[in-house]
Formats: C-alpha cells, sequence, structure tokens
C-alpha cells in the first residue's frame, strides 16, 4: 500500500483536510492508517478512487459510495452494488442529452439566471474546493459562452457575474500570512476571459496566503518603480496577449530596479511566444496549476526560472 499524508490526500482532491477527515467520520471512507505519532496516512488507490468518484458523482455521498465500490469491487458491475445501477443510468441520461455542470452554467447564463447559475456553482462546493469550481467549471462556462455567443449580450451577462463572483470569493480570502509578494502587471481586455483568469490567479494565490499587487500595463514605469520601492517582490507575472513587448520590457525593468536585482519573471495569458527564447517562463493556462508553480518557487522547492537582469 502506497501512503500519503493528510496534506497530500486534500491537494490531490481539491478538497480541505477538515472535509476530508469529515468524510471520514460521517461515511467511514477513506480509511486512513495512523502513524506512531498520530497523523493520518492515507492508502493513495482509496484518494485515487475517490477523487475519480467526484468527477462523475452529483454530491459527496454519492461520490464517497462509488469510490469504496470502485476501490473494493472493481467498476462494480455483477456485484450487486446498487451504484452499478445508477451509474448505467447515469449514462443514458447523458446519452440522452442531460447536460454536465459547465453545460448548465453555460445556459443559466444565457437564459439571465443568476440564481440557478450560484446553485450550480453551489453544488460543485460540494465536492470541489473553491479553486478547482473556478478552473473546472466557472470560466470553462464562460469560455464556452464566449466561442458560442463572442460579442454577445448573454457573454457580457455571463463575464459580469463571473467577475462578482470572483470579487465575493475574494473579500472572503484569509490575510496574507506568507513573507512573499507576487506583483501582478495586467495587460488583458476589460470584458474578456483572460481578465477573469487574472482574477482567479489572484483568488487562488489570496487563498494560499500570498499577496498579489496587480497593476494595470498602461502604468508609467517611473511609477512602478517607485511603488515598488517599498517593497520586495519575490516574482513578476506578466499577462495580457495584446501589450506590446516594448511596454512590457520597460515595466519589467523598472520592477527589476526596484527590487535591487535580478527577478523572476513568469508570463500567464501573456503575450509571448512560446516558440521565441526570452528568458521567461510560461506559466500553465489554468490559474490553480499556475499557482502551484508559483508557490514552489516562492518556497524554493525547484529550480528557480531564468531571471531577466535588472537595467544598468
Amino acid at each position: 500500500m502506497t501512503a500519503i499524508r493528510t496534506t497530500a490526500a486534500s491537494e490531490l482532491l481539491g478538497v480541505s483536510a477538515s472535509t476530508l477527515r469529515g468524510w471520514e467520520r460521517r461515511y467511514g471512507f477513506p480509511t486512513p492508517q495512523r502513524t506512531g505519532g498520530g497523523h493520518r496516512q492515507y492508502d493513495l488507490g482509496e484518494i485515487e478512487a475517490l477523487r475519480e468518484a467526484m468527477d462523475r458523482a452529483p454530491d459527496a455521498a454519492t461520490a464517497v459510495a462509488l469510490a469504496r465500490r470502485d476501490h473494493q469491487h472493481g467498476d462494480g458491475r455483477d456485484t450487486g452494488d446498487p451504484f452499478a445501477s445508477w451509474e448505467r443510468d447515469q449514462g443514458a441520461g447523458r446519452s440522452r442529452g442531460v447536460a454536465s455542470p459547465v453545460d448548465r452554467l453555460r445556459r443559466a447564463l444565457r437564459r439571465y439566471d443568476e440564481g440557478d447559475a450560484d446553485r450550480v456553482v453551489e453544488e460543485s462546493l460540494h465536492l470541489r474546493s473553491l479553486e478547482r469550481s473556478v478552473d473546472e467549471l466557472l470560466l470553462p462556462a464562460i469560455d464556452a459562452l464566449d466561442r458560442e455567443h463572442p460579442g454577445s449580450v448573454e457573454f457580457a451577462f455571463g463575464w459580469r457575474w463571473a467577475q462578482r463572483w470572483l470579487a465575493a470569493a475574494t473579500r472572503t480570502a484569509p490575510p496574507a500570512h506568507r513573507p512573499h509578494l507576487v506583483v501582478v502587471v495586467d495587460g488583458t481586455d476589460h470584458g474578456s476571459v483572460d481578465a477573469l483568469r487574472v482574477q482567479a490567479l489572484d483568488l487562488a494565490l489570496r487563498r494560499a496566503g500570498v499577496l498579489p499587487i496587480t497593476v494595470g500595463a498602461g502604468l508609467q514605469p517611473t511609477e512602478l518603480s517607485r511603488a515598488l520601492g517599498r517593497i520586495e517582490p519575490a516574482a513578476l507575472v506578466l499577462s495580457g496577449r495584446g501589450v506590446p513587448l516594448d511596454r512590457l520590457g520597460r515595466l519589467v525593468f523598472a520592477a527589476q530596479r526596484a527590487a535591487g536585482g535580478e527577478l523572476p519573471v513568469l508570463d500567464f495569458h501573456g503575450p509571448l511566444v512560446e516558440a521565441r527564447t526570452t528568458g521567461v517562463e510560461r506559466l500553465d493556462p489554468a490559474p490553480l496549476v499556475a499557482r502551484s508553480r508559483l508557490l514552489q518557487l516562492l518556497d524554493g522547492d525547484v529550480e528557480q526560472p531564468i531571471r531577466v537582469r535588472r537595467g544598468r
């Protein structure tokens, strides 16, 4: 048996450690062993079964029951397990066009139904962390609206709803407790999906205890240098696909001068071309994955990205 600690298990599932312990008390699954010091160690097979079940079950109780069944009996066929027939019914329902959560959210926003949109996200929060709900539900639904009806009233309505939802979640984020500051240069267009992605990265960093300082790409380099001279930023993140590279370059070097040395520079939905050698690391397009990479860099757990040298 491969055993993992509570922190690793909760990270794999995208739920808090307290939620994981609550499932153990309420449903009797997963079933961790205890170390000599009393720490929980979870069977990786149980956690993987639970993660797969969470992607296809409507609620936590069903997900736990499916995971227990899958881990103990394989796929549930020929075991007399009622959840095998439940899954067959769900598969039949999908073939009849039953909507996924992303489709349900997209359709609710197309109907201008904020109440139903809120309910779809609340259902997701019972199974997933807030960050995973943003990455796997909210942003894909808005992106689908943009592809389906670019420039439409429906997309504008959905974008505003998503912006307000992310802003409300940001207001409830805990105070920063990490000693690092991340500066985000936001050059995204107002009303774009990329603008929501930057907002989602800001939220994810705050929920991890990091204070992001987001500034517009139109800021004067001298003003950025003045402001950052009072702090010690740990990284600079560039965003905005339409920002001219010369403007970004001036802002980068202003930040380098303010930092008094070399500063890690990363791109998140920014203008840099992957094939070009820029000395800037491209973050994963998913805000949650991008946050994980940033946290690794801030904590010194992995090799630092290439640094852009400050101007002389």
